[in-house]
């Protein structure tokens, strides 16, 4: 399968480089300096990110809900704004829980120094429940604002499908507001091991009849 995906990814780019046009591809297999292993790891990277976080946070989200009857009933009655909601719920229940990377130069990082070529880790769950940057963090809060969580990273490595992902939950959530009156759990979550993606491997709702 990942070998088909890499054989698209090359006739896709060869296509856009006889067919340039104003996407992302088209940049990606003109790059003189991006070998050809590389754009096919970029073409399943782009894949894969826009599929597993956007799956993983649309459950995470429900469950959050789940254990806030009160903010669920905010969003059903719309005293709360879906989109200022939407990045509420990435806060409490990521997509990602992790992201490493590597120092390209020496520096130092709140008091501790980092050496070029150290690992450093983004625990993106710890940091969106830091009371420096969120007042009562563990408080569930739709209309919180400002709300600067790095669910989807942050600066030059920030998510290339930030807007299109808060558009797919936001969709979602609306269309699940409007479906179920009350948002209650049939079975406690079964959740996905990994220190990677932060996945439901289920989530049983009551759907009332």
């Amino acid at each position: 399968m990942l070998r088909d995906m890499f054989g698209y990814a090359r006739t896709l780019a060869a296509y856009k480089r006889d067919h340039p046009a104003d996407d992302i591809l088209t940049t990606l297999a003109t790059d003189a300096e991006l070998a050809v292993p590389e754009l096919e790891m970029f073409f399943f990277l782009l894949t894969v990110a826009g599929n597993d976080t956007v799956r993983s946070a649309a459950p995470g989200g429900l469950l959050a809900l789940a254990g806030s009857p009160g903010e669920y009933g905010r969003l059903r009655h719309c005293t709360v704004g879906m989109a200022t909601a939407v990045d509420e719920l990435l806060r409490a229940h990521p997509p990602v829980l992790s992201f490493r990377r590597t120092a390209a130069r020496d520096t130092e990082l709140a008091g501790v120094r980092v050496a070029a070529g150290d690992k450093v880790v983004v625990f993106h769950a710890s940091a969106h429940y830091d009371e420096r940057v969120f007042t009562d963090p563990h408080r569930l809060d739709l209309a919180r604002s400002p709300n600067p969580h790095v669910a989807f990273g942050e600066g030059p490595h920030v998510c290339l499908g930030a807007h299109f992902a808060r558009l797919q939950l936001r969709v979602f959530h609306e269309e699940v507001a409007r479906a179920l009156p009350v948002l209650r759990l049939a079975a406690p979550p079964r959740r996905l091991v990994s220190h990677f993606i932060n996945g439901l491997k289920s989530l049983r709702l009551e759907v009332p009849a």
